[in-house]
């Protein structure tokens, strides 16, 4: 087993253990982690989000950061003054940690929550005049040439075949809430290739969109969208046959090196 391996393996059991240490006295609430490394100092680091749930809004209460390989892991309290609901489906760019989420106010309203894991301080972008589209659900997150992604079609979540094209926006100044749009048109071909209701798992790079069936029961098939040549590449999943008609839940993991000090 790689060092990286066994990285992930202690990080695992770790959680598990402290799972188990603060369900009693926190019966009240939900916890949601993220992983994410910082490639300036060189560590990895768990962001531990404590939220609360009280008239149909749900807010971030108590957070703690953890760091890898320090003599001795403990938690350390972070202030958060964002009002929100953490969301456990993150990505780390550069070491940051971006999330999807929604204000935890009156006004409730759809957003993107940073977290710097060098600084260990919080920041929010809205999306100011960009689309009606902007809800948590409709998007998938994607590093885009080192900057944050939000990758949709215009049937939100979901692709079918007869979907005529994918909208990427990609944050180019998060202190200004600013995001440029691209529009990838899709060929006619399209409606012939994609028979099942498709989720948008990712990007491969920054030219190809990776889907799969939105029936999480089994992956038979992967499809790879080129958006520069227009090329649609359908890829046989083998090796999970065993899965066939039991109650499991298969997710794509994209970009997977076996040193996770690259991700």
């Amino acid at each position: 087993m790689s060092r990286a391996s066994i990285h992930l393996l202690k990080f695992v059991c770790f959680l598990i253990a402290e799972c188990v240490t603060w369900i009693s006295s926190l019966v009240r609430a939900w916890r949601t982690y993220l992983l994410g490394y910082d490639p300036i100092a060189k560590e990895f680091k768990v962001l531990s989000m404590v939220y609360q749930c009280a008239k149909n809004v749900c807010i971030s209460v108590d957070c703690h950061v953890l760091t890898f390989g320090t003599k001795r892991l403990s938690w350390r309290n972070v202030q958060c003054c964002i009002p929100h609901w953490p969301n456990p489906k993150s990505i780390c760019i550069g070491g940051v940690l971006y999330y999807k989420t929604v204000s935890g106010t009156a006004d409730s309203y759809s957003m993107v929550v940073s977290f710097d894991l060098r600084t260990e301080k919080f920041s929010c972008v809205k999306f100011s005049g960009i689309s009606s589209k902007a809800k948590p659900a409709s998007q998938t997150l994607v590093n885009y040439n080192g900057k944050l992604g939000l990758l949709m079609s215009e049937d939100f979540c979901c692709v079918y075949g007869g979907s005529k094209s994918f909208e990427l926006w990609v944050l180019r100044e998060a202190a200004k809430h600013e995001w440029s749009t691209h529009v990838y048109v899709l060929p006619l071909l399209w409606k012939d290739v994609v028979i099942e209701t498709m989720c948008i798992d990712g990007m491969v790079g920054t030219n190809e969109i990776v889907l799969s069936a939105c029936n999480r029961d089994v992956h038979s098939y992967v499809i790879y969208y080129n958006v520069e040549s227009k090329r649609i590449t359908k890829v046989g999943v083998q090796g999970i046959e065993a899965f066939q008609d039991k109650d499991v839940d298969i997710r794509l993991t994209l970009n997977y090196v076996e040193n996770v000090k690259l991700l």
